[in-house]
């Protein structure tokens, strides 16, 4: 049989055995790391995650990195994984809740008990109330030996594992918004093809693949690439690819509390023929009659989009959640979030609300969409001229993408801010947009919400990245990427704001 660590990268595995070692005793706490700063702790005090944070808080490196533990476990790991961590290191994370809950005094002690033995007979002892407490839903309770030989070591990999992820996308910008996506989460089936099939024929395809995908998994995903906590809002199955979908989002990042689970449904999927160059086509089966987002599903989070700093919306959900949605994130003018929406698919037949467009801010679009967006006219359909009418219509900014590049228009009467096109050998893709729809996010938020032409040059760049990517399973950029290829492609700007 083979051992899962023998797949795992060498930092992922020091990290893991970094962990087993200070869960021993009485655990992870900050005298420990301390005293282990030169030895057993030195890889956890090292990581650049746990420099930004001791630097960003004035924190002494033993102090951050156990705040960076702790964080990781309550912000990234989920379900029994996050309890067993909390008890096997004894953090004390959920103590209160426990108390709270009506535990009897001697549970709490024992779960944070200086024996790591009984630390374990607790845990499993009271493995259904805890996960009551914590409002997680409890499986069967491993036996002793499998919580010693099977289900610490997985929990600590992936704790590891999210540590390894915080330290690669640690960074030094300001950006620290907090970001929420409403959109779609689905699975990809990818047919990479040399040629499309004349009607009834067909052609041997020369690589396929299932991938989680969907544009609002896209983004959040994209959005966790460039430092900003990332939540998603989105509808998933309980069948094995939406338990996948999820374990994907949670791999990457992305926090999943806000997920709506359906139960009892299939996940939808969109079918990709995708050439050499990157030029596709897609079929999206979304299975909307079964597994949406309702206006009440919106309701139940309206406190978290009301209080993030940045909202991202794809039409992949009905239009009156996203019509909803929107409304929900301009309760609090004085506060709201920056919107960002990309109108993918467009709804075809249902024509938004008046109000809906003065409350988008930026309209990320390709022209062919941007027909759907208004009344049909009589003569040939113009772009520019129906950008201009979005514009009037209370559109903040439209971003129309284009080849690469993209023009924007802010004002319906006076100059557009032209982005040039960063050459690349492969077509833009449907990643693309949601790559300069997240980097905008992000350089707005760098920018304390302030708009210009730099930040739309960033959120191109981004573009241009993820397009030069494509031959990569994962073409989304972080700031280095971005910021390299800027460095290395100095383009001026035509137009004004």
């Amino acid at each position: 049989m083979t051992n899962p660590s023998d797949k795992l990268p060498a930092d992922v595995l020091l990290l893991t055995s970094v962990l087993e070692k200070l869960r021993t005793h009485d655990g992870l706490t900050v005298a420990r790391l301390s005293a282990g700063r030169t030895g057993i702790a030195a890889p956890l005090l090292e990581l650049a995650a746990t420099r930004q944070l001791a630097s960003a808080h004035d924190l002494d490196p033993a102090a951050a990195a156990f705040d960076l533990v702790t964080s990781c476990v309550r912000d990234d790991l989920h379900g029994s994984k996050q309890l067993v961590a909390d008890t096997i290191l004894a953090l004390g994370l959920y103590a209160d809740l426990y108390r709270r809950a009506g535990l009897d005094e001697r549970i709490t002690r024992g779960l944070y008990s200086t024996s790591l033995g009984r630390r374990r007979e607790t845990l499993l002892n009271n493995w259904h109330r805890l996960h009551e407490s914590l409002g997680h839903r409890a499986g069967e309770a491993p036996s002793d030996r499998a919580l010693r030989g099977t289900t610490e070591p997985a929990v600590l990999r992936e704790l590891a594992n999210q540590l390894i992820r915080r330290d690669v996308y640690s960074t030094d910008s300001p950006s620290t918004g907090r970001v929420i996506v409403v959109g779609g989460a689905v699975m990809d089936a990818t047919f990479r093809t040399k040629a499309l099939p004349e009607p009834e024929t067909s052609t041997e395809a020369f690589d396929f693949y299932l991938s989680p995908g969907g544009k609002g998994l896209t983004q959040a995903v994209a959005a966790v690439r460039l430092g900003l906590q990332t939540s998603l809002i989105a509808a998933v199955t309980d069948d094995p690819f939406g338990t996948e979908i999820l374990q994907y989002l949670r791999d990457e990042g992305v926090d999943t509390s806000l997920v709506k689970r359906v139960r009892g449904r299939r996940t939808p999927f969109t079918g990709v023929f995708e050439k050499e160059l990157g030029d596709s086509i897609a079929v999206n089966w979304r299975n909307q009659s079964e597994v949406y987002l309702s206006t009440e599903d919106l309701d139940e989070r309206a406190a978290q989009i009301a209080g993030c700093d940045a909202l991202l919306m794809t039409f992949e959900v009905p239009r009156e959640t996203m019509q909803h949605t929107l409304a929900l994130a301009h309760r609090s003018p004085a506060t709201r979030p920056v919107v960002i929406v990309t109108p993918g698919q467009p709804y075809v037949g249902e024509r938004l609300s008046p109000d809906t467009f003065a409350r988008i801010d930026y309209l990320v679009a390709h022209a062919w969409e941007l027909g759907h967006l208004v009344a049909e006219g009589t003569g040939p359909f113009d772009p520019g001229s129906v950008a201009r009418d979005l514009v009037a219509a209370g559109v903040g900014h439209l971003c129309l993408l284009v080849n690469g590049g993209c023009t924007i228009y802010s004002d319906p009467s006076g100059d557009v801010l032209s982005v040039p096109t960063i050459p690349s050998i492969f077509k833009e893709s449907a990643a693309a947009r949601d790559a300069f729809c997240t980097a905008l996010a992000a350089r707005l938020l760098d920018n304390h919400g302030k708009f210009s032409a730099q930040v739309a040059l960033w959120a191109a760049a981004s573009m241009s990245c993820a397009v030069a990517g494509f031959p990569l399973s994962d073409s989304m950029p972080d700031r280095a990427r971005i910021e390299g290829l800027l460095a290395r492609s100095p383009f001026g700007l035509t137009g004004q704001l």
